[in-house]
């Protein structure tokens, strides 16, 4: 042990030593800092998210520093030991119904240009619809592979906490939206206009 104590004495007198150790600590500290306040670099694993991101395909995410809005895609802790790439569907304080492949927010219908031609979104039960009301920090989660995506249709809605980090839109990413068109009472069969 003495031996050791000499040795590195003897290393930290040395000045290009010493500034390698700093620089080597300095380097280490900021990769960490940049990682943890700037952005990381995520690689996608599953199909949930095709075809906007395929399998294998790297991904920049950034923390959260603005609120979230409907259509940005998150990575969510689902439980699992990955986190999950999902799309925000439903914000805080709405209900979210599932009713013959198409998606309702409060009783309006959604239009989700980023998904394919003919994407039926399938609610859980048996009866063909599926509502979640969402609470004061909850939010309603899917993938764009629906079909093949384990989500809030699955597990329910997730609380902001186990939302973690947001994937940076690219220029000129389209947006969901709402047409004038209304869930239909219950019974009815026809979605009418507003």
């Amino acid at each position: 042990m003495k031996h050791f104590c000499r040795f590195a004495k003897k290393l930290w007198q040395n000045l290009s030593c010493r500034l390698l150790i700093v620089g080597v600590a300095a380097a280490a500290v900021g990769a960490a800092a940049g990682r943890t306040f700037i952005s990381s670099v995520a690689v996608v694993d599953g199909q949930s998210m095709t075809p906007t991101f395929q399998s294998g395909a790297s991904i920049y995410t950034i923390p959260i520093s603005t609120p979230l809005e409907r259509g940005d895609i998150v990575l969510v802790d689902d439980g699992n030991d990955d986190y999950a790439l999902k799309r925000l569907v439903g914000l805080p304080g709405e209900t979210v119904h599932l009713w013959r492949g198409h998606v309702f927010v409060n009783r309006k219908m959604l239009v989700e240009p980023y998904l394919p031609k003919h994407t039926y979104t399938s609610p859980n039960d048996k009866a063909g619809i599926s509502v979640f009301e969402l609470g004061e920090d909850q939010y309603f989660v899917l993938g764009d592979n629906r079909p093949y995506s384990v989500d809030s249709r699955r597990y329910g809605p997730v609380e902001r906490n186990q939302i973690k980090r947001r994937i940076p839109p690219t220029e000129g990413a389209v947006r969901a939206y709402f047409v004038p068109y209304t869930l239909p009472a219950l019974g009815e069969m026809l979605i009418r206009p507003l």
